[in-house]
């Protein structure tokens, strides 16, 4: 009896889930084309560049299809510039110097009812300064019994704005950004979104790793003045900037995009939205103002 019973739940069983089965096709809506704007003024230089571009779908492996035939207004303080030229292949430039302290509009249009735009102002250079220092720390691991520590003080004088300043080795691209470099401090100023924890990793510098360029909010510390000292390899070049709100956001947001996807590997993880100030549009209409150190290492 019992064996009837088991043999009839069995065929039951069977019946029900295969007749549960259904097949699902899914319509995937194709997302709509989007123009997109990236132009970063820095100022001081002689330039600004302006790409315009059409987004394409996620699986098509092909570049950005450039927009060779919009129409660009760029305004400073309302005043008209003139002179764009266009390089094609989606390029604009205009001849002109970006001022700091001076806010500038942009316009693109393309055919007859696509249009983005975009408002920027133009931030101050840093006040900073930098040397070269060695020094030589007792270590008994070592058959010496000591080694070289190289390292670089630093020294931001803050200005009277509201400032996000932004410290690397390396230079600023549109396109491509190099977040290579890795950094050990003496000081927790920085912001924690790319800092790593490593536990008696590089003595005398506190046990924190910060991944890309490291990023200073004026507001996260009290005095106009801040000191510390940076680790690493040696550079021929440190770089700190001074970003207006929407770089800033944009480039905070561009390595937290690149250490979730490409550098900590993890298989399940939140998706991180590049930011983007285009009304109409996505992309980037940002500014800095740069202040290079050249380090004399002599090493």
């Amino acid at each position: 009896m019992n064996t009837n019973i088991s043999y009839y739940i069995i065929v039951f069983l069977a019946i029900f889930l295969f007749s549960c089965e259904k097949d699902i096709t899914l319509d995937l809506k194709e997302p709509d084309d989007m123009l997109c704007l990236d132009c970063i003024l820095e100022a001081g230089t002689d330039s600004v560049v302006i790409f315009v571009t059409k987004t394409t779908a996620i699986e098509d492996s092909n570049t950005f299809e450039p927009i060779t035939n919009a129409q660009i207004e760029l305004r400073k303080e309302s005043e008209l510039l003139t002179g764009m030229v266009n390089k094609g292949n989606g390029k604009y430039v205009f001849r002109h110097k970006p001022e700091s302290g001076k806010k500038y509009e942009i316009l693109a249009v393309v055919g007859e009812n696509n249009f983005m735009t975009a408002v920027t102002t133009v931030p101050f250079p840093p006040d900073c300064n930098a040397k070269f220092i060695q020094d030589t720390i007792l270590d008994s691991h070592w058959y010496k019994g000591y080694r070289t520590i190289n390292r670089f003080a630093m020294e931001i004088n803050d200005l009277q704005t509201k400032d996000y300043y932004w410290l690397q080795t390396g230079t600023i691209k549109n396109y491509g950004i190099d977040f290579t470099n890795s950094y050990y401090t003496d000081k927790i100023y920085f912001d924690e979104f790319n800092r790593y924890f490593y536990q008696d990793s590089h003595y005398p510098f506190t046990s924190y790793e910060y991944i890309g360029a490291l990023r200073l909010d004026d507001s996260l510390f009290p005095e106009s003045k801040i000191q510390f000292s940076i680790s690493g390899r040696p550079p021929k070049t440190i770089f700190i900037y001074n970003a207006d709100i929407h770089f800033d956001k944009y480039y905070k947001s561009s390595i937290k995009q690149f250490l979730t996807y490409e550098y900590e590997g993890l298989p399940i993880f939140e998706p991180v939205q590049i930011y983007s100030n285009i009304k109409n549009g996505l992309g980037i209409f940002g500014s800095i103002a740069v202040t290079k150190i050249y380090i004399d290492a002599n090493i």
